[in-house]
């Protein structure tokens, strides 16, 4: 008993990558076979990619989930060639986990049934195996190393897709319970207290006018400022509670990137001492709503700015990748620490001595109501919030 218990703590304690390797018996020996397998399996690709969608446009519901056609097909069959590629290539590191778990979480966000993963690693099981036979030949031994890492890796690349739909699943349990609780009390607390939130603001303009001059020295200037911006931050919480309960639509309308990142730039209280470096391609535009998206750009870059405690770089890169538009917000401040990346998202939750854990949860929000994602991107300084947010695709 105690050496189940023991074996179960030693499980915790390691990256979930490296006790999948050790469940299924995956080693350095594991990667470096499938790696020399790779230029024999190259040539087969495209007939096993072929064989794969061939499979599923076989289902009514799957060909239906593929609202390109044609176009988007083949899109996604290069895409699916270059997941070969590395599949059998590696390096099987950390790295090569964040980027199947990315895979993964997109796979969620378009609501790609489980189903449809089985049969993926089915047929491509099926295939590699069948290459393997024939490219090996009589040498039993290597065949069955062969087919042992194949099996492994893809039960590996199984493991990951379905823990991303557990940690959504999870996370959506989660956020549903908080939701609840704000939906119950949001819209009469922003009535109670944005009335008195009123008053505050009105005195404070009306003592700047009553007291003239007086009010321009420093120690009055502190204070008024003081009550000023507690009173906007207060306003701001309301607000994030309202538009949480409220969980309104997106309005798309197409939107040029350039203009919708300079009006959350100029929309954040961005101070002199932080500067804010972008790279956005000329003429991009997206199908979105963008004040909802502006709300998001808000939220990140002024988190990131709180982190740097005022003082520092953030960048902010537009960039295309097959059929989406990635955004990117980093910054040179402290980072993520990695036990809360997995809970930063949540509504409530926060590491910020005097936040109130709706900004994060109110992003990812409107990011999926536009069929998009947002992650915590791992980085050695800093952190990465990338935004994905794929093509409308109108029939």
């Amino acid at each position: 008993m105690q050496s189940v218990v023991k074996r179960e703590q030693t499980m915790r304690s390691k990256p979930f990558l490296q006790n999948l390797k050790d469940y299924v018996g995956f080693t350095d020996h594991s990667t470096q076979v499938l790696q020399s397998f790779r230029a024999k399996a190259e040539p087969h690709f495209a007939a096993i990619i072929d064989d794969f969608y061939a499979t599923i446009e076989a289902h009514p519901g799957a060909r239906a989930a593929i609202t390109g056609g044609e176009a988007q097909i083949q899109r996604l069959k290069k895409t699916l060639i270059r997941w070969l590629e590395t599949l059998l290539q590696g390096p099987h590191d950390q790295e090569y986990f964040e980027r199947r778990a990315r895979i993964g979480r997109v796979h969620v966000v378009i609501d790609l049934p489980q189903a449809y993963m089985f049969t993926a690693m089915d047929r491509i099981r099926v295939h590699l195996l069948a290459v393997a036979r024939d490219e090996v030949g009589t040498d039993r031994q290597r065949l069955d190393d062969l087919a042992e890492a194949i099996n492994q890796i893809l039960d590996i690349e199984l493991a990951i897709m379905l823990e991303t739909y557990r940690e959504d699943l999870m996370l959506k349990n989660r956020t549903a319970e908080r939701l609840a609780t704000i939906g119950q009390f949001a819209a009469s607390i922003g009535h109670e207290l944005r009335n008195p939130l009123g008053v505050m603001e009105s005195s404070v303009f009306l003592l700047r006018e009553h007291l003239g001059a007086t009010a321009e020295e420093p120690k009055v200037r502190k204070h008024l400022d003081r009550i000023a911006l507690e009173v906007k931050r207060s306003n701001k919480t309301i607000q994030d509670l309202l538009e949480l309960a409220r969980n309104r639509p997106p309005t798309r309308h197409s939107t040029d990137v350039r203009k919708l990142v300079a009006s959350a730039i100029e929309l954040t209280a961005v101070p002199a001492t932080v500067e804010i470096l972008t790279s956005i391609p000329p003429e991009s535009t997206l199908d979105v709503d963008g004040d909802q998206l502006r709300q998001v750009l808000v939220n990140l870059i002024t988190n990131s700015i709180q982190a740097m405690s005022g003082k520092g770089k953030v960048w902010l890169d537009v960039t295309r990748e097959a059929d989406a538009t990635l955004l990117r917000v980093r910054d040179a401040g402290p980072g993520i620490a990695v036990e809360v990346r997995s809970r930063i998202f949540e509504a409530l939750f926060t590491t910020k001595a005097k936040g109130s854990g709706l900004g994060l949860a109110l992003c990812r929000r409107i990011v999926e109501a536009h069929g998009g994602s947002i992650v915590v991107e791992p980085t050695s300084e800093g952190a990465s919030f990338l935004i994905t947010v794929p093509d409308v695709i109108r029939n």
